[in-house]
């Protein structure tokens, strides 16, 4: 890999198929198995409410990176399609907490196999190790940018 030790160096090939990410060339065949109805972030909502069983939608809002405004529009959203269910908070009677409707499980899983599958076509030249170095690689690049995102918010002492 190439790299750049300044800022008016040239890009690092890193920074060039980052770029190309980015502007959507990999997601650009993901999208296209959606419709108008099934954004990328409405995905990631599904996901995470049902791994949590129950989770405030601020919470939500803090584990996937989004401002609770976008989030708050979302649930909304996905409440009145059916996909999601809100209950009192049993600690705190005042807030709600999200829940995956049965519909909204439903729901994440056809999405979930449309994904696969497109990921699967993508990739079907690519041997088992190289689809498991990717993996392994995007994981510790998401936990990264995960850990980045908590150190920025978090109150300096």
């Amino acid at each position: 890999m190439t790299q750049g030790t300044g800022s008016d160096a040239a890009p690092t090939t890193l920074e060039r198929e980052w770029g190309r990410l980015r502007r959507g060339q990999l997601l650009s065949p993901l999208r296209q198995h959606l419709d108008a109805s099934e954004g990328p972030l409405q995905l990631e909502i599904l996901r995470e409410v049902a791994d949590a069983g129950g989770i405030r939608a601020s919470e939500l809002a803090d584990r996937l990176h989004v401002t609770k405004a976008s989030i708050s529009r979302y649930v909304a959203q996905m409440v009145a399609s059916g996909l999601l269910a809100t209950r009192p908070d049993p600690r705190d009677g005042r807030a709600a907490l999200l829940s995956a409707t049965a519909g909204g499980r439903r729901a994440l899983a056809r999405r979930e196999a449309r994904r696969s599958r497109a990921l699967a076509r993508l990739c079907e030249e690519w041997s088992a190790h190289d689809v498991e170095a990717l993996t392994r690689l995007l994981r510790r690049l998401n936990d990264g940018i995960d850990a980045s995102l908590r150190a920025e918010r978090r109150p300096v002492p």
